[in-house]
């Protein structure tokens, strides 16, 4: 969702069609899994029925999707993969993406085909050549996942009320209004929406969504979320490479790899990354190993202590 020199916008669309297959056998399956009691899956049922019920769904392959923009119908080109996702870009003129645009958004409906009734409400994130984005983590950066922790993550996935970090909101909403953020997290696809709802409802600011794609035959969630080395990379090397005028904040914990991997990056693009902040949840690390030779880093356990590092920067 970047501009291409001054007279086009390249909209890169991404979205999943499937059709839910919730039932009591997979609902049971979902408490063995877990090892959650009858009674405390009872007693926040509609939670955990919210945030389990999309990794059991029937993925639609073969699909091909149109999106209403502003009253105008576009097919896009590629259909639907195996797993139900879709990916196409649109290249659309710059007086026309001023006219669409809220701010740094652009709403539009996904449109299955002409009988359904649904509303499908996409969004999406646009990126000028320049200015400055931050490049946010989500698991125990902005939310209290507990990801070395088996028990302990899986519960804080699908049955305890999403919990933020204190002080985290405030600390991005303080870097002011003419910044852009970028979710990149080995999340999956299917907390896409219970993500979305748990940054609203906590007043962090709106961005865009990298998570991953997610399958039970492939991986147990909590192997799956703890390698997220390569997708992290990858995501935001390519949030890099889209916008090489543009400057990056990399923001995130010491629980997974974020470390090692902002410290790699900011050295393969030194003039991109303007600081790297790690919340700290985890001891025995050598930062200074990790970050040798480089200078523009922050180990934090409280926001408190980033008052002085956060001024810096906005001056």
């Amino acid at each position: 969702m970047f501009k291409d020199f001054i007279t086009n916008w390249q909209l890169n669309i991404h979205g999943w069609i499937y059709e839910p297959e919730w039932g009591g056998s997979i609902s049971q399956s979902m408490r063995h899994l877990f090892d959650i009691e009858e009674t405390e899956q009872l007693k926040l049922n509609s939670l955990f029925i919210e945030r389990a019920k999309t990794f059991f769904v029937d993925n639609e392959r073969g699909k091909q999707i149109s999106i209403n923009l502003d009253n105008e119908l576009i097919t896009l080109k590629n259909k639907s993969a195996r797993n139900g996702h879709f990916f196409d870009s649109l290249i659309l003129p710059a007086k026309q993406i001023e006219i669409l645009r809220t701010g740094y958004v652009i709403n539009f409906k996904a449109v299955t085909r002409p009988d359904d009734k649904r509303d499908f409400i996409g969004k999406i994130h646009l990126i000028d050549n320049k200015g400055v984005s931050i490049i946010s983590d989500i698991d125990d950066t902005v939310k209290i996942s507990e990801v070395l922790d088996k028990q302990a993550l899986l519960k804080n996935t699908f049955i305890n009320p999403f919990k933020p970090v204190l002080g985290m909101a405030e600390f991005y909403n303080n870097f002011g209004k003419n910044i852009t953020f970028h979710y990149v997290s080995a999340s999956p696809w299917q907390l896409y929406q219970p993500l979305t709802n748990f940054l609203t409802e906590n007043n962090f600011p709106n961005g865009s969504f990298h998570l991953r794609l997610f399958r039970w035959k492939d991986s147990s969630l909590f192997k799956f979320i703890q390698s997220s080395q390569n997708h992290k990379n990858k995501s935001i090397k390519a949030l890099l490479k889209c916008c090489p005028q543009r400057r990056f904040i990399l923001i995130g914990d010491s629980g997974e790899h974020d470390p090692k991997i902002y410290a790699n990056i900011a050295r393969q693009y030194p003039q991109q990354i303007l600081h790297i902040f790690i919340r700290e949840v985890t001891n025995n690390i050598d930062y200074k190993e990790i970050f040798h030779g480089l200078s523009k880093w922050t180990v934090f356990k409280n926001t408190q202590e980033l008052k002085t590092s956060l001024q810096d920067l906005i001056n």
